[in-house]
């Protein structure tokens, strides 16, 4: 008995930059029409970008030489099949001597983002700021003390 229910899978590519900008959209379209013939139905897609790779991917090209990859387009698309036909989606990118690497995965479904408790601040603790004293010596405060008497006298 053959599994007919279609399950969501997602193929993340690199293509090798050796591909004009202007034909990368006809490679591309090479891609999605390895879906569609194997009964895929596509779901959402990326468009491929140049990307710098982390690590150099070694393939090989023409003579059987090996070409060393600095630089690759990246992209990815969704799409829902059964489990045979993703087999047959996945013989076909393996197939294809544009695809530097490539890899099919069920994704996860969209989960949602879990809040973190939020706490609130603890009040910081207000800094009061005392005034300096000026330290005043004996003649000082008795002129000060005689002239606040001389102001409070009541005139008679």
């Amino acid at each position: 008995m053959e599994d007919t229910t279609k399950k969501l899978y997602e193929v993340g590519y690199l293509l090798i930059p050796l591909i004009p900008e202007d034909k990368v959209a006809d490679e591309v379209n090479t891609l999605r029409s390895y879906i569609e013939s194997a009964n895929g139905f596509i779901v959402g897609e990326d468009q491929p970008k140049m990307r710098r790779l982390s690590y150099s991917i070694k393939q090989r090209g023409v003579a059987s030489k090996k070409l060393r990859f600095e630089d690759a387009y990246f992209g990815w698309i969704r799409f829902q099949a059964s489990g045979a036909d993703a087999l047959k989606i996945n013989d076909s990118f393996d197939k294809n001597d544009k695809v530097l690497r490539y890899i099919l995965i069920k994704p996860v479904k969209d989960v949602p983002r879990i809040p973190r408790l939020v706490t609130p601040a603890k009040p910081k603790a207000e800094i009061v700021k005392k005034e300096k004293k000026t330290v005043l010596s004996d003649q000082e405060l008795d002129k000060e003390i005689d002239q606040l008497l001389d102001d409070n006298k009541v005139p008679a």
